[in-house]
């Protein structure tokens, strides 16, 4: 698939202590131009001023859901796409978010192939404006990517930190969504280093690296 890579800096709410701290993070994620923040438990008291400062950043945030109530809230906030935990969750989940018309992106660890072939169908038949599989990586982990593409969605992986070799090689793979989970401390040099990688490894690929923007 010829879509650029797609970098997404995740952050777990639990790990920051008051709204501050979120809309500080988006900042140190925004200066490093990446392409969206995604937020996990997001306090539904700090959604207005959390998507409203985005916003000022120009930078999208995208929130993992576990249950529908969850989903309802987020997209009359205005999100623009969700992400699930499917070896979590379960179909019905995964339909209500699917109705909204929002792009999903499905992470898993341990999902079978079965499954997930069912898990994309539902989503399409449901509505959902684009899918995305998003594996979590653990130790460089790559050898399931390929047997991925024939359910035709976009390609993505979550890791914690980079191997040597790691970006490049899922890039090469097909990859075009790199999720970095990532502590408040680590925010802006492990996100810009991530975007470079991906910049050099788009370029590698004979690809001109449009990543650059006035985030």
């Amino acid at each position: 698939m010829q879509h650029v890579p797609f970098v997404i800096a995740a952050l777990d709410c639990r790990n920051l202590t008051s709204v501050e701290q979120v809309r500080e993070a988006i900042d140190e994620a925004a200066d490093t131009h990446c392409d969206a923040v995604k937020l996990s438990s997001l306090p539904v008291p700090w959604c207005a001023r959390v998507f409203e400062h985005a916003e000022q950043r120009a930078i999208p945030v995208i929130s993992t859901v576990s249950d529908e109530r969850t989903v309802e809230v987020l997209d009359w906030f205005g999100v623009p796409a969700f992400e699930i935990f499917f070896d979590w969750s379960d179909l019905d989940l995964v339909a209500c978010a699917a109705r909204t018309g929002k792009p999903l992106l499905l992470s898993f660890a341990n999902a079978s192939d079965t499954e997930l072939s069912e898990v994309v169908a539902l989503a399409r038949g449901e509505g959902a404006r684009g899918i995305a599989l998003v594996q979590r990586v653990v130790d460089a982990g790559l050898g399931e990517l390929a047997a991925l593409r024939r359910h035709d969605t976009i390609l993505g992986i979550s890791e914690r930190s980079s191997s040597p070799g790691l970006v490049q090689s899922a890039i090469d793979l097909g990859v075009r969504i790199l999720e970095r989970r990532l502590a408040p401390r680590r925010i802006k040099a492990e996100l810009a280093e991530l975007v470079r990688e991906c910049d050099r490894a788009w370029a590698s690929l004979g690809k001109r690296a449009r990543r650059w923007t006035s985030n």
